[in-house]
């Protein structure tokens, strides 16, 4: 793992993420994915953000679930640059307006440098929104690693 994570959160906050969207998909048949970065690298920065966001979302299997109902929650810290990317069974009913909203409360929280709530925050309120919309069934699986993705 690389040791710039430690600057926004503690081992026990990854902790705290990966047995929060485990929590969140046990209740929905949905899958979310934390992908983050300090900053971009020298060959990235000849992308926008977030065309990163989308080959995340292709690069880590999340357009690949079963039902289309991968979630990426994409944040790159030094540039205080956070995106939601859901997959087309999801967008078929969750309106961009819907995760505006939610992106919300991480521009609040990460500027007093309180990391951990924003992203707690954005997990539970996508996972209200995939337990309503994709409650879980017996047939569903845990399809992706729910460990935070630190690149």
């Amino acid at each position: 793992m690389q040791d710039w994570i430690h600057n926004y959160l503690t081992p026990e906050e990854l902790g705290q993420v990966k047995n929060e969207i485990d929590k969140v998909e046990q209740a929905t048949s949905g899958q979310i994915r934390l992908s983050v970065r300090e900053k971009r690298s020298l060959w990235e920065k000849l992308y926008k953000p977030h065309e990163l966001a989308v080959k995340d979302f292709e690069k880590l299997g999340i357009a690949n679930t079963k039902h289309k109902t991968g979630v990426l929650i994409f944040i790159i810290f030094g540039e205080h640059y956070y995106d939601i990317l859901a997959d087309e069974g999801i967008n078929e009913k969750i309106n961009d307006r819907v995760w505006l909203s939610i992106e919300e409360k991480i521009k609040e929280e990460f500027p007093k440098e309180s990391y951990i709530n924003g992203i707690l925050h954005i997990i539970d309120k996508v996972g209200e929104l995939l337990k309503r919309e994709f409650p879980h069934t017996a047939e569903d699986t845990d399809e992706l690693p729910d460990e935070v993705v630190v690149q």
